[in-house]
């Protein structure tokens, strides 16, 4: 009986090792669901060895069911639960709710599966809430801790959230601070994230996120205003940003500086031809927009500086098949920072180009530089090359 009311209502498999039992308290009714699963034996979505939940008895005979407690015994949650009922209904908390042994696992985070096991703790509808255990990912794994003040409110309301993420080399690998946290029928909304993130023997990034509004039901994501840090290589600054990863639809007004290119794309795994002047590429800023639709994206910059060179103009193209088409303007260039000068009577040293090129379009240089040579009003045009991977 129970297991078809709960499936009618979840819209999944329900499962139940053995009838339920329960029995009186003073002021509570509780109730045991022994071996409950949910979705299919061979990939169910929620299962749990036991769960136990008392209900106020008192306010069950005016017919207003409220849950004071849940107890979840070694329960199992593979998300994302997609299509389940009310999924953008705003969240709300018995009581008290403890976990014993739980296991989360997270399929499709960048493209992996994020575990998290061992978990204990407890979360309480008013008052502090902390949940720890172990996490897995890529290869990796570490410890994490979670703790809240949670708040009476109309929907799920927290303040003072921390969120710490460790490696036995790095025990503070990640730390996360969320000061308010409102969940409502329109999505989760947080005033101010701040995050910071170092491994050791790295400098440490820092991430600051202002009016961040997400909503799942809608598949949503809108900033206001942020910044990322990483050690003195890397400022980023968001005016405006706002992503729905369903459509694949985005747009960011953003302001960035890297500093010491070689370096940071040599630590992010990159590798970069060794230039004429080992001090090039050591300082680049941009400042426009980006727009996303699906396969298709468009980069406007309003304004841009490579080492000595003003730099404007707009790439657009697609990402599948990768297509890019850039038209750019660029005041003054020396060519001299990054190839060896030609030499009289010898062709000028230009760098292979790749065989299958991607790249079409114009580049203009007001003014170019490269050892003897100069010229003025000079128009690059680079097209597709036509070579078969």
């Amino acid at each position: 009986m129970l297991e078809g009311v709960l499936a009618a209502r979840l819209q999944r498999q329900v499962h139940l090792a053995a009838n339920p039992d329960w029995h009186w308290g003073k002021q509570e009714l509780w109730f045991t669901l022994p071996g409950l699963r949910i979705g299919p034996a061979a990939h169910p979505q929620l299962s749990a060895s036991r769960i136990m939940v008392a209900l106020d008895w008192r306010l069950l005979l005016h017919g207003q069911v409220q849950l004071q407690q849940i107890v979840l015994d070694a329960p199992m949650f593979n998300a994302p639960w997609k299509g389940a009922a009310n999924a953008g209904a705003a969240l709300s908390l018995p009581g008290r709710m403890i976990v014993r042994d739980g296991t989360l696992r997270w399929r499709g985070v960048t493209g992996h599966t994020l575990s998290l096991t061992a978990v204990n703790g407890q979360v309480l509808a008013q008052g502090p809430s902390q949940l720890a255990g172990d996490w897995h990912w890529q290869g990796k794994d570490g410890r994490w801790h979670w703790a809240a003040e949670m708040g009476p409110a109309p929907a799920l309301f927290a303040r003072n959230i921390s969120l710490r993420v460790g490696t036995t080399d790095d025990p503070t690998l990640l730390q996360v601070v969320i000061p308010t946290f409102l969940s409502a029928a329109k999505g989760m909304v947080l005033p101010t994230l701040r995050a910071r993130w170092q491994a050791r023997g790295q400098d440490p990034a820092q991430l600051r996120l202002q009016a961040l509004r997400l909503n799942m039901r809608q598949s949503q994501l809108v900033v206001q205003d942020g910044a990322l840090t990483a050690g003195d290589d890397l400022a980023l600054q968001v005016q405006t940003g706002g992503f729905d990863w369903k459509t694949l639809q985005g747009h960011l007004a953003y302001q960035i500086t890297i500093r010491r290119l070689p370096q940071l794309a040599a630590r992010w795994g990159l590798s970069l031809p060794k230039w004429t002047d080992p001090n090039a590429l050591q300082r680049l800023t941009s400042k426009g927009t980006v727009q996303l639709d699906n396969s298709h994206f468009q980069w406007a910059v309003t304004q841009g500086e490579l080492d000595d060179s003003a730099w404007t103009g707009k790439i657009f193209g697609t990402w599948s098949p990768l297509a890019i088409h850039v038209n750019l303007h660029v005041a003054q260039l020396n060519l001299g920072r990054y190839l060896p000068a030609p030499q009289p009577g010898k062709a000028a040293p230009l760098p292979a180009v790749p065989p299958q090129w991607p790249v079409t379009g114009e580049i203009h240089v007001a003014k170019l530089l490269w050892g003897k040579m100069s010229a003025r009003d000079l128009v690059i045009h680079s097209t597709a090359s036509k070579a078969q991977p």
